[in-house]
C-alpha cells in the first residue's frame, strides 16, 4: 500500500510539530511555509515553557496541558533549546492578597509542582526583584528559543523523510467535489506556480488559519489578538517572573539570552499581516516592567515585536477572558469538505500535543491504527535541517 501525502500549510511551532509526528507515523510529509520557519509568530512569543502557572485560576485546562507538556519537552527537546532554571511568581503589596491562597490551590489542584518561599528568599535569588512583595513561589517554568525549538521538531522531520518549500505561498486549493486534494501554490522568490497534490491538507497556520480555509469556503472561529513586547537589552533574573495575580497586560519578565523580555499587551485586530506596536502600549509595558524589577527603567529599548495570538473565539469573551488551549477541526465532519484538517489555538510550548492531536485525526480518517510515538523520541539537533 503507497504511503499518504499530507501537505502541511504553516511553519511555526505546530506546522514543525505536526510534520515530525506525521513523519513519525510513516506518512509522506511536505509543509508548505510562506517565509522562513518560525519567522511570523513563534518567533515573536514569549519565549515561554508554560509550567501552567499562569492560568491555574483562571484556566486550568490550559494548566494541566501546559505542565504535562512542559515535563515532556524538557525529556525529548536537545538542551541547548531552552533553559529550565524554573520561574518566579511574586505577589506585589498592590495586589489582592486571596489571589495567592487561590494561585496555590491551583497550582496543587492541576498537577503543578509549587514551592512558596519568602519575599527574602525571593530577593536572595533575584536581587533585582521589586521589594513591594508579600508572597513568592518557585515553579518549573522554563525559557525557549522559538527557533531553535521550532526546528527541532523539523530537523527530526526531515531526518524521517518530510520536506521543507519554504518562501512559497498557498493561493488556493485544488478540489474534486467535496474533497481537497491539494494546493495551488506560489514559490515568492522564483515566482513560478504550482500545483501540489496530496492525500490530506492540514492547515497550520496559526493566525492565518480562518485566512487560508476561506479558501475552501470553511470559516474558523478565530479572534486574533495582537500583543507586543518590549525587549531591553540586558538580562536581570535567571527566572522568569511572573506576577501573582489574574493574566493581565504587563505581567511578565522573560530572561531570553542576554535581554530580558517585558510583556504582554492585548487588543483585537481583523487582519494581523499588518501590525503595529502602539505607542502607549509600549510606555505601558516599560512602567509595568520597572514595577517588577525597578533597574530597568534605567536602559534603553532594545527592540519591540508585535505578533497576534490566534485564539478560540468564544461568543461575549473579550480575548482575555479566551483560553489558551487548541482545538482540531476535522473538516469533513464539520463541513463536510473531506481531505482537510485545521489545528488552531494554543501555544508555542503545547506544540506537541497539538501535533498529536492533528495527527490521530489525520491517521483515523485513512482508517489507520499509528500510535503517536513523540511523546518518547528524542529530537536531533536543529542543525540538522540545514545538513540532514
Amino acid at each position: 500500500m503507497p504511503r499518504k501525502r499530507v501537505l502541511i500549510i504553516g511553519g511555526g511551532s505546530t506546522g514543525c510539530a505536526v510534520a515530525h509526528d506525521l513523519a513519525l507515523r510513516d506518512f509522506e510529509v511536505v509543509l508548505i511555509e510562506r517565509g522562513e520557519l518560525a519567522s511570523a509568530t513563534t518567533g515573536r512569543c514569549s519565549c515561554f515553557l508554560h509550567s501552567g502557572a499562569r492560568y491555574v485560576v483562571t484556566d486550568p485546562e490550559s494548566a494541566v496541558e501546559a505542565i504535562e507538556e512542559n515535563e515532556i519537552t524538557k525529556r525529548i527537546m536537545p538542551p541547548y533549546t531552552m533553559e529550565t532554571n524554573g520561574g518566579l511568581f511574586i505577589l506585589l503589596n498592590s495586589d489582592d492578597p486571596s489571589y495567592a491562597d487561590r494561585f496555590f490551590d491551583g497550582c496543587h489542584a492541576c498537577g503543578v509542582e509549587v514551592e512558596e518561599i519568602t519575599p527574602a528568599r525571593a530577593w536572595s535569588l533575584e536581587p533585582n526583584v521589586t521589594r513591594e512583595i508579600s508572597r513568592a513561589a518557585i515553579i518549573p517554568d522554563g525559557v525557549v528559543e522559538p527557533l531553535r525549538f521550532s526546528l527541532a521538531f523539523a530537523a527530526t522531520a526531515r531526518v524521517n523523510g518530510a520536506h521543507f518549500l519554504r518562501g512559497t505561498q498557498v493561493d488556493g486549493f485544488l478540489m474534486e467535489g467535496n474533497r481537497v486534494t491539494g494546493v495551488r501554490a506560489w514559490d515568492r522568490v522564483t515566482s513560478e506556480r504550482f500545483d501540489l497534490r496530496a492525500d490530506m491538507v492540514v492547515n497550520a497556520a496559526g493566525p492565518w488559519a480562518d485566512k487560508v480555509s476561506t479558501m475552501a469556503g470553511i470559516r474558523i472561529p478565530l479572534s486574533l489578538s495582537p500583543g507586543i513586547h518590549v525587549i531591553i537589552g540586558k538580562r536581570f533574573t535567571q527566572r522568569i517572573v511572573n506576577l501573582m495575580h489574574r493574566p493581565s497586560s504587563g505581567d511578565f519578565a522573560t530572561p531570553e539570552r542576554n535581554q530580558t523580555i517585558l510583556g504582554t499587551t492585548s487588543w483585537t485586530e481583523a487582519d494581523c499581516d499588518q501590525l503595529r506596536p502602539p505607542q502607549e502600549h509600549i510606555d505601558y509595558l516599560l512602567q509595568a516592567g520597572a514595577t517588577i524589577i525597578p533597574a530597568i527603567a534605567r536602559y534603553p529599548i532594545h527592540s519591540i515585536n508585535a505578533a497576534a495570538r490566534p485564539l478560540i473565539a468564544q461568543p461575549g469573551a473579550s480575548e482575555r477572558e479566551l483560553s489558551r488551549t487548541f482545538q482540531v477541526f476535522d473538516h469533513a465532519e464539520r463541513d463536510n469538505v473531506e481531505g482537510f484538517v485545521t489545528i488552531a489555538g494554543g501555544k508555542m510550548s503545547t506544540a506537541r500535543i497539538m501535533a498529536e492531536k492533528t495527527a490521530d485525526v489525520v491517521t483515523r480518517r485513512f482508517d489507520l491504527n499509528i500510535p503517536c510515538r513523540t511523546r518518547d523520541v528524542p529530537l536531533v539537533s536543529f542543525r540538522r535541517y540545514f545538513t540532514g
